[in-house]
């Protein structure tokens, strides 16, 4: 019987597609937290810059106070209420009425800003409420007392207009029909007067002549009930409620006002560093710096750049300057271990991505350590622009305790050996200096660039320890670190991680052989005498 067949390919084929997929982004509560947290400072200051900029337009633009008044406007009963309504408020709307309303109140205000200043609120058929706005309580009842007074003149007279104009038709009708009376009247006298009266002619005459003048009473009584109804129409329309200010509209403007400051402050900046969160591909956790760089990252401090003495004058400074001490001291204890590991070359690489300025303090840290030990120690700086760390301890007076800082002539990329060295803070290009004694313990200070690759470092140490700070490398970039500095047959044990988030609970070690404990050099190593070393 055939053998089963082997899963191995398969299994390599999912660990090296498990390695080179992103892990998808969980957005949980947890994470929503930590994202805030993150950004702890400025969610708190969101909400009250918000409340500030509300206030500050406030300032600007105070809230207006308001004045009500009700009016009650009857109608002609033979005109449907909706219509009736609807013409009332027409009527308000008017250019005609704004400027009318200017005039008598003396002000300067455009008439289309005027009607913007006042709201309209139809009650039922005849209850009409107004709402208008004014600097001050007392301005707005000047103002809609104004208002309502010339509303109700202007709607009296264009009433009034209508009811003379159908009067005015009415009566020439009644007019016309007068001079067809009196016709009649002369031609039922002829009639009477006549020799042989007909008296079907004259019946005719007398009935037509009785019909006009019935139909002049109709349209006398429809003239007389018109002008009746416009005047009652006109009477009856007043000014039910006078206008008196709203109490507490301003302040419930400013209280909205106020807290809508608050909430978007807050709605805006979370939503943009959630946004920013969840979109990102920054690595920020321990466990996706240790996936993404293929080894183990058992290292993990926060800030350890010291603070400027000029701010320590501040006491709750005094605590964070410790704590970045601390962890200082806690990297450079990971590079003195690594460096001085048994039976092997004792020079090591320390490799920023994009950090080697404060990777330094903590080589410098390191270098002192070992000095203060007796172990004196040699730094050679291969960063791109130089570390101002390692200048500032070559300005100090020397001391026991004081590392040797090299820096090659040219580009760090091309330095091949001591011939290209030359001490920090002895730099001249054009004069022919010596190459400079190097001890036989060496700390090489670089930064890994993926446009230049980490070949140049295997001409000063065959071992390195990446150092990345948290949120400021890609997966991408990451990966394309560890990638080359594998294809450069560096020996790659462990990487540190910078600048570690309080809210990161992973691991860096899971999934990954946690380096062997590590035991540093015994006394009798440590008085070895030191001696040159060729850079290979």
């Amino acid at each position: 019987m055939s053998p089963p067949p082997s899963n191995v390919s398969s299994d390599v084929d999912d660990e090296q597609e498990s390695y080179e997929r992103p892990r998808p982004t969980l957005v949980s509560l947890h994470f929503i937290g930590t994202a805030l947290r993150r950004h702890l400072l400025l969610c708190m200051l969101a909400p009250v810059l918000g409340l500030l900029a509300a206030g500050m337009f406030m300032l600007a633009f105070p809230p207006p106070h308001a004045a009500t008044a009700s009016l009650v406007l009857t109608y002609d009963p033979l005109v449907e209420p909706t219509r009736a309504m609807a013409t009332n408020i027409s009527l308000l709307e008017t250019q005609t009425l704004a400027t009318r309303t200017i005039t008598r109140l003396g002000l300067t205000t455009p008439p289309d800003d005027f009607l913007k200043s006042f709201t309209i609120e139809p009650t039922g058929s005849e209850l009409l409420i107004l709402t208008l706005a004014a600097p001050d309580d007392a301005e707005a009842v000047r103002r809609l007392e104004a208002l309502t007074s010339v509303y109700l003149e202007f709607r009296s007279e264009q009433l009034s207009l209508q009811s003379n104009v159908l009067v005015d038709g009415l009566r020439e009708r009644i007019e016309k029909l007068q001079g067809d009376v009196a016709r009649m009247s002369k031609q039922i006298e002829l009639l009477s007067a006549a020799v042989s009266p007909s008296a079907s002619k004259l019946g005719d005459a007398i009935a037509q002549r009785a019909s006009i003048q019935g139909r002049i009473e109709t349209l006398q009584q429809s003239m007389e009930d018109a002008t009746l109804r416009n005047s009652a129409v006109v009477e009856s329309s007043r000014v039910l409620d006078p206008p008196t200010a709203e109490p507490g509209r301003a302040k419930r403007t400013t209280v909205l006002g106020l807290a809508s400051g608050f909430v978007g402050g807050a709605a805006i900046v979370w939503g943009t560093v959630l946004f920013l969160a969840i979109t990102s591909d920054r690595l920020r956790r321990r466990a996706d710096v240790a996936s993404a760089l293929g080894v183990a990252v058992p290292v993990s401090v926060g800030r350890i750049a010291p603070l400027r003495k000029g701010w320590l004058w501040f006491p709750p400074l005094h605590a964070i300057d410790r704590r970045r001490a601390d962890d200082r001291q806690r990297l450079a204890h990971a590079i003195e271990a690594e460096l001085l590991l048994p039976q092997r070359r004792n020079r090591l690489a320390v490799a920023g991505v994009n950090n080697a300025d404060e990777v330094s303090h903590a080589v410098v840290e390191a270098a002192r350590s070992l000095a203060a030990r007796g172990i004196s120690v040699t730094i050679i700086d291969v960063t791109e622009r130089g570390s101002r760390d390692l200048q500032v301890a070559r300005s100090v007076s020397a001391s026991p305790a004081t590392p040797t800082v090299l820096r090659p002539r040219g580009l760090p990329a091309l330095a091949r050996g001591t011939a290209d060295l030359l001490t920090v803070g002895h730099w001249d290009e054009g004069e022919e200096s010596p190459s400079p004694e190097l001890t036989g313990i060496a700390l090489i200070l670089a930064d890994l660039d993926p446009a230049v690759g980490a070949d140049h470092l295997t001409a000063w140490t065959d071992r390195v320890m990446v150092v990345v700070t948290a949120g400021r490398s890609s997966v991408e970039k990451a990966r394309t670190i560890s990638d080359q500095v594998r294809a450069s047959g560096l020996e790659w044990r462990l990487a540190a991680l910078l600048r570690t988030e309080r809210t990161d609970d992973s691991s860096g070690t899971a999934n990954f052989g946690r380096p062997a404990p590590i035991s540093l050099l015994t006394e009798h190593e440590r008085a070895e005498p030191t001696g040159r070393f060729e850079a290979r």
